[in-house]
């Protein structure tokens, strides 16, 4: 997510994936399956996710499906589309998905919100038009419209057909509003007990939220959404807030250290979209911490939900803590998630870095 730039068919909780057996000197460990659904932006933290995952061999990158959030799902397609042309990824399938929030008049609901709290500081794809499609945007994208197409089709649906096709094997990265998750879970029930795991960037637990004092960004533009996702039994949910991503700050610095050396075509995007520029870093926590959970600091357990009831915690992300003697202490119907709150900073932007120059 970036910032100036109905309760499910309820399943019996499953055990977790067993592990990965070792691989002998003869084997070849299999590829992580990732999908991510992003409000993609250019050379946004969904752009930089994207670059980061693309990056490790030890990542099968299926797909990206694109929502509406920061961006419209038609610009998202046609960044993602151009941004993978760019890195030499134009065989990762991209497919469109919601273009609004799930509930209708989300839109006009705004109005209701600026009563409340005044005009929202950032409402992402609510502050221009909705572009006619992919390949008619108010600007033309970095480096010029993308040469290769969407794969066809929606994006709820293109979710439940890899998980169904690699059961027990995909991880959802869903560092956009939920709205593409939500709606495959709901089409789907039959998916849930077969996704490995899901990775949230959303929500804002113990500090105030970004858009309104209650709600972070992305959990703010479908509240709804948000509730249906976390609420379903995944094997494994993991959530990085705004409440860690509020101490990992972009500097001088990591810039420096990003554009050294050899040119590359990420490289050059930082020199002319980015120009070092001091911004949080969202999503890119959401894959470090994936790609190397030791980097995680502090983490808790909580069973988590979303306020979707209209009025001034519209988008509230809700954190019930395990009771006592692991006793649930939490509204009937919510899922345990792991909650990150702190991660090694210096060993954060290694990562980063080292994945963005390779």
């Amino acid at each position: 997510m970036r910032l100036f730039a109905a309760a499910l068919l309820v399943l019996a909780p499953l055990a977790p994936l067993s592990a990965t057996p070792a691989a002998n000197a003869t084997e070849t460990v299999a590829a992580k399956k990732v999908i991510i659904d992003a409000d993609m932006g250019e050379l946004n933290d969904d752009a930089v996710t994207l670059f980061m995952l693309a990056a490790r061999k030890d990542v099968d990158l299926l797909g990206v499906t694109t929502v509406a959030g920061n961006t419209w799902a038609e610009e998202g397609t046609a960044y993602t589309l151009r941004q993978l042309e760019l890195i030499g990824r134009k065989n990762v399938p991209v497919v469109q998905g919601a273009v609004e929030p799930l509930m209708p008049g989300r839109l006009a609901a705004l109005k209701g919100e600026d009563h409340l709290y005044g005009k929202a500081p950032w409402t992402g794809a609510f502050e221009h038009p909705r572009p006619a499609s992919y390949r008619q945007l108010a600007k033309e994208p970095y480096g010029g419209y993308p040469k290769t197409a969407p794969t066809p089709g929606a994006a709820a649906e293109w979710i439940a057909a890899q998980v169904k096709r690699n059961p027990g094997q995909v991880t959802i990265f869903a560092i956009g509003p939920a709205t593409n998750l939500a709606l495959a879970v709901r089409t789907h029930p039959e998916i849930v007990p077969l996704v490995k795991e899901v990775v949230y960037m959303g929500g804002a637990f113990d500090v105030p939220g970004n858009v309104t004092p209650g709600a972070e960004f992305n959990w703010w533009f479908d509240p709804e959404s948000a509730k249906i996702a976390v609420r379903t039994p995944f094997r494994k949910q993991t959530i990085v807030p705004n409440d860690v991503a509020l101490k990992v700050r972009f500097t001088r610095k990591e810039y420096d250290r990003i554009v050294a050396g050899r040119e590359t075509p990420i490289k050059k995007m930082f020199k002319v979209l980015q120009k070092g520029e001091e911004t949080l870093v969202w999503d890119a926590i959401a894959a470090a911490v994936w790609l190397d959970p030791s980097l995680v600091t502090r983490s808790e357990e909580r069973y988590v939900d979303v306020d979707a009831g209209m009025g001034p915690n519209y988008g509230r992300s809700l954190g019930y803590n395990l009771g006592e003697f692991d006793r649930p202490d939490n509204p009937a119907g919510t899922q345990k998630a792991t909650i990150v709150f702190g991660v090694d900073t210096k060993r954060f932007w290694d990562l980063y870095v080292r994945l963005l120059t390779q």
